[in-house]
């Protein structure tokens, strides 16, 4: 109970949410952590509790974003929102999918597709377990069956600490703490994929012969990620141990010519002469300056912003999609904002009242005056 006394003084101190939804959204969280932690301890003894506790811990950190907006974004579309229903649990809830669909449109902090295809992935796992799980009945069905779910579970939490630690960080920052003591806890998993690593040793050596290049994997912490892409081109790097795939890009230092890879993100540091690199860069880096001269002379913006992850004009178009260089998510078509005219990635569609990550709209001009 330490850690919620903890939060709910954090949070009552703030004054970040309404004074109804403080003590519902620390309980919820906490219940969040302490399934996540039971995930954790069951893996090995227990790996179908494991399976369902993880998932359900997912699925509240979601709920969790939600509610911190405004508790009616947790009841599900099928009912009307009842507060008194609500405080006592009288409810039925959002789905993984519905909660994603909100959070993109009324947080405008949604799921990216591969996040939600991860978390769909635990899920089809967990409702396995639930229905028709039988447990492993011989060493090598279970030490088979440890490393299916180990690789599962280092996969999409990579996914949800990046959430909870970076796009989410302002809404969970009073648990920050015990969320790094369990990112610390699940990184044990890492145990279970040893083997898979041994075995993989002579192949990974082969293609490193054939010019591949392998780094440490941010999921499983195997120097198992394999790289090929060519300089200035987004490509898909692959755990060759765990599975889990992400987007990179290679550039050229400026100062010393050496490689620069960039996963999953716009930030790096190039390996030779450690010169630190920022979104800023790799918008520099990337930019066509044929086609940025052509918008410029038509008056046109080139760069837009990324209503994901907040960046200013980091999103540049490449190829027949556009990406931004701070979060590496693509779009296939940006907005403009109804009142500051600022080209956005998202729905613009109301944005002349309600603003875009940029501005607050006619609703924020009309506050100030």
């Amino acid at each position: 109970m330490g850690r919620l006394r903890r939060a709910l003084r954090f949070l009552h101190a703030a004054s970040i949410y309404p004074v109804d939804s403080r003590d519902l959204f620390a309980r919820l969280v906490v219940n969040a952590l302490d399934f996540l932690s039971k995930a954790i301890g069951d893996l090995e003894h227990r790996p179908k509790y494991s399976t369902i506790h993880f998932y359900t811990a997912v699925e509240l950190f979601v709920k969790a974003r939600l509610l911190a907006e405004h508790w009616s974004l947790v009841v599900s579309k099928r009912q009307d929102p009842d507060w008194e229903n609500f405080v006592a649990g009288d409810f039925q809830s959002v789905s993984l999918d519905e909660a994603a669909a909100r959070l993109e449109k009324t947080v405008r902090s949604g799921l990216l597709d591969q996040e939600l295809q991860v978390f769909r992935g635990v899920r089809a796992h967990r409702n396995k377990a639930v229905h028709f799980f039988h447990e492993a009945h011989s060493v090598k069905e279970n030490d088979e069956l440890l490393r299916a779910i180990a690789k599962e579970q280092l996969t999409a939490w990579y996914f949800l600490h990046r959430l909870l630690a970076t796009r989410w960080q302002a809404v969970f920052d009073p648990w920050s703490h015990e969320i790094a003591k369990l990112d610390t806890q699940l990184r044990k998993h890492h145990n279970f994929l040893q083997v898979v690593f041994d075995q993989l040793q002579p192949e990974i050596d082969r293609l490193i012969q054939e010019g591949f290049k392998f780094a440490e994997c941010p999921s499983c912490e195997f120097a198992s990620q394999q790289h090929h892409g060519t300089r200035e081109k987004f490509y898909e790097s692959l755990c060759l141990v765990c599975g889990l795939t992400q987007r990179c890009v290679v550039i050229a230092c400026p100062d010393c010519e050496k490689d620069v890879l960039f996963s999953a993100e716009g930030f790096s540091k190039c390996p030779s002469c450690s010169r630190s690199f920022e979104p800023e860069d790799l918008v520099e880096a990337l930019t066509d300056t044929g086609e940025a001269y052509i918008a410029a002379k038509e008056g046109e913006d080139y760069l837009a912003n990324c209503g994901n992850c907040d960046g200013y004009r980091t999103v540049i178009p490449f190829r027949d999609y556009y990406v931004c260089a701070s979060c590496f998510a693509d779009f296939d078509h940006l907005e403009s904002c109804g009142w500051c005219n600022e080209l956005n990635t998202g729905d613009m569609e109301v944005s002349y009242i309600t603003g875009c990550n940029l501005c607050d709209g006619k609703a924020g001009w009309e506050r100030d005056d």
